[in-house]
């Protein structure tokens, strides 16, 4: 599973690319490419969201391989309508469903609820926020420590809090996200890392700022990386 960037994980949407129109492949042929194409890249988004929101909680599953392969499949068919949707609604075509009702949580707790146990839905509902501001916290924190191990702990918070917030400040709600494209999320996420920068240029010592700019350009570095292996997949 690719290690993407936070505000990333919070959702992900498709676009479907399309054949030349100027080709010489047969309509019939690139109308069979294309179902195709949409058909491959729907599962890929489906079970890339399933990694990124899921895939822990799935993991610490009881009951066996094949009662993780159930329930797993249980989210994949929902992840999938969600994904398939949100690709119609992306390319101008009329959606066959109502995009905001499938892409609620509380449509995929209804066709999963009755695989789980309670206890075990008391744990999904806590996933519904997404990662915390701690976790996302955490998740840069070993970056910034090997990129400026040599940075004051509360200067380190600072960083981190000021860079989380800018995210989360950024972050336009999940059913928003989940029609949005890899470039409009990247650009969106790369925003928050200027605008932490920028508020943290009046806060830090020069040496200080020096190593945190190292840090800031690592993870818009990977962010854009993460853009490129997304592309790739597609």
């Amino acid at each position: 599973m690719k290690q993407l960037t936070p505000l990333l994980m919070l959702t992900m949407a498709l676009s479907t690319p399309l054949l030349a129109q100027d080709s010489n492949i047969p309509d019939s042929l690139r109308e069979a490419i294309m179902r195709s194409q949409a058909s491959s890249q729907v599962e890929q988004t489906a079970r890339m969201r399933l990694d990124m929101y899921y895939g822990d909680f799935l993991s610490a599953l009881s009951g066996g391989d094949q009662r993780k392969s159930q329930v797993e499949a249980a989210f994949i068919e929902v992840l999938r309508e969600s994904a398939e949707l949100s690709a119609q609604f992306s390319s101008g075509q009329n959606a066959s469903g109502n995009l905001a009702e499938v892409n609620s949580y509380a449509y995929l707790r209804a066709n999963v609820a009755p695989l789980l146990t309670a206890s075990e839905l008391t744990e999904l509902d806590a996933l519904q926020g997404g990662p915390s501001d701690e976790q996302l916290k955490q998740a840069y924190a070993q970056e910034l420590s090997q990129v400026a191990p040599n940075l004051p702990a509360a200067t380190g918070e600072l960083v981190l809090t000021t860079l989380v917030r800018h995210m989360r400040e950024a972050n336009p709600g999940r059913e928003q996200i989940a029609q949005m494209s890899v470039n409009e999320l990247v650009d969106l996420e790369a925003k928050s890392i200027m605008a932490a920068r920028e508020e943290l240029q009046s806060q830090l010592s020069s040496e200080h700022l020096q190593q945190v700019n190292e840090f800031l350009y690592q993870v818009q570095g990977n962010l854009y990386r993460n853009r490129v292996m997304l592309e790739e997949d597609r």
